[in-house]
């Protein structure tokens, strides 16, 4: 059963509700999962029959919206979600990463079939207990696969055609949008007219279009111009995911690359953008294989291994490559419980550890794992990191690691966007920090009354210490919650009280529905 909302009125506290708008004192209540009403500061009269909590010298806000969530399909329901609450996030989206929850096309070996064919029925099975808010984007390679049943042998043109019905279905049922990226290797590049068909498709459903930058294939300008020249043309809505500069580029390359985003807002692209705050990015370790060797099926290219010659040209072509730091290139998760000891650890060192060079450590990890290995490695500069931050199409995200993974973001991205970016040690002021956070992505979602602290609207709440708030996981301690974080409601409903996490399963699907607009059932 849902758990029930206690009426709550927190007092004296500072406001800043997320529309990027100077703070102001108030008192907030809620009540019956709704912000019922906000008042003069004082002016709430105990009645008995309300919770109290005294915001004197705390902030009190939309709760955070991460547009870059993890999940682990096969557990829809019941999680708590304890890492994204005590940061502060009520909401947050899956399906950035490879393995889409929604629609389930095959059962993965070793795991039981799944019993949630469609994204309509995900979201049903989310709807039966989840501790924050949830909307889902379906990544391409799922909709190529759900494209291709019944249809082998079809021509390239009805291929399309297939899949722009697939991702239409999708969105009809309640996901927002489609992503795309590197997470997707080793499938082929989409094509301009896949990619047209498909903008086309998800523009009329009202959804949009999150693709990430392939480090492999081409520059981020490249990548970036290519993606806005797509959504010019289909007007379909663009949320360039986890954008941030490569790690060689040349001085004067972010302000070119802010310059193409403000050419295109401008000639009236629907743009948007979003990054966490760290330099070190999640990956998986198979995408620093060449291009060639990352071609086919996994079971194609774990043969290659096995190849004398194909592992030989994988040496040089590796060993020449200059953007690959082993030094930089650190396990964050693992496929096989039996590789648990390397998470953490680079390359460099586990080498040394086997007494063997890099290249064969890479390759033995990646067949030994059968290429599950997720990495993070360090890219681009905390220069160019604040400058994309700054930009007015900016979003804060977290890192879209699993949660057992070794990135500090999972625990702490958050606060650290508060802590490091936000007042006079960051590009912008708290209350448009506070705004990239919340009311920025709840636009872009098409959140409906979500992401504004309004009187009417739902009561995912955050109440915060500014003067404590901060990130506590590192990456040699990643699993640690964040300080500061007071209480955290999802719909009316506790899911954080006095810094400790509830386990209140009061989160629901946001569904998107007609006119781009996304609410709960």
């Amino acid at each position: 059963m849902r758990p029930l909302p206690v009426r709550t009125a927190i007092t004296r506290t500072r406001i800043i509700d997320g529309s990027g708008s100077a703070e102001y004192a108030g008192d907030v209540v809620l009540e019956d999962g709704l912000i019922s009403r906000i008042l003069p500061a004082g002016a709430f009269i105990e009645d008995g029959d309300t919770l109290v909590i005294d915001g004197s010298g705390l902030v009190t806000c939309p709760g955070f919206i991460d547009m870059h969530g993890r999940s682990e399909p096969t557990q829809p329901t019941g999680p708590a979600h304890h890492a994204a609450l005590t940061q502060g996030v009520t909401t947050f989206v899956l399906g950035q990463e490879k393995l889409s929850p929604a629609p389930h096309v095959e059962a993965p070996e070793s795991r039981a079939p799944l019993d949630w064919p469609s994204v309509g029925q995900y979201l049903d099975r989310i709807d039966e207990g989840t501790g924050a808010n949830v909307a889902c984007l379906v990544p391409l390679g799922t909709v190529r696969a759900v494209a291709m049943r019944g249809v082998e042998g079809a021509s390239v043109a009805e291929m399309i055609a297939a899949q722009a019905k697939a991702i239409a279905d999708a969105l009809e049922q309640g996901a927002v949008g489609m992503s795309s990226g590197p997470e997707h290797d080793p499938e082929p590049r989409a094509t301009a007219a896949e990619l047209e068909a498909l903008g086309t498709a998800i523009a009329a459903c009202g959804g949009y279009w999150s693709p990430e930058h392939d480090p492999h294939h081409g520059t981020v300008l490249e990548a970036v111009a290519g993606s806005i020249a797509v959504a010019a043309r289909t007007e379909v809505s663009l949320q360039l995911a986890h954008l941030r500069m490569d790690a060689g580029a040349s001085p004067g390359t972010v302000a070119e690359l802010l310059d193409m985003l403000d050419a295109a807002l401008d000639a009236g692209v629907d743009l948007g953008c979003d990054s966490h705050p760290y330099l070190e990015v999640p990956g998986l370790l198979s995408s620093l294989l060449p291009s060639w060797a990352r071609e086919g099926h996994t079971a194609d290219i774990l043969a290659r291994f096995d190849d004398a010659d194909a592992v030989a040209r994988i040496r040089a072509e590796v060993q020449a490559d200059p953007n690959i730091d082993w030094k930089a290139v650190r396990i964050a998760s693992v496929g096989s419980a039996r590789l648990s000891m390397l998470v953490g650890q680079d390359i460099t060192r586990i080498a040394a550890i086997q007494s063997t060079d890099v290249v064969t450590t890479f390759l033995r990890i990646l067949g030994a794992d059968e290429l599950a290995t997720g990495i993070l490695h360090r890219t681009g500069n905390e220069e160019n990191l604040r400058a994309i931050m700054g930009h007015r199409s900016h979003s804060g995200s977290g890192p879209g690691v699993p949660v057992a993974a070794a990135h500090p973001g999972t625990w702490g991205a958050f606060p650290r966007f508060m802590a490091q970016y936000a007042g006079e040690a960051g590009p912008m002021d708290m209350p448009g920090m506070i705004h990239q956070l919340t009311g920025r992505p709840a636009a872009r979602l098409g959140l409906v009354g979500r992401g504004l602290l309004a009187e009417g609207n739902a009561a995912d709440v955050l109440v915060f210490s500014p003067d404590v708030i901060i990130d506590r996981a590192t990456f040699a301690d990643p699993w640690q919650p964040a300080a500061g974080i007071q209480h955290v409601f999802v719909n009316g409903v506790a899911a954080v009280s006095e810094h400790l996490p509830t386990s209140a399963l009061a989160g629901r699907a946001l569904r998107r529905s007609a006119k781009g607009r996304t609410q709960s059932t």
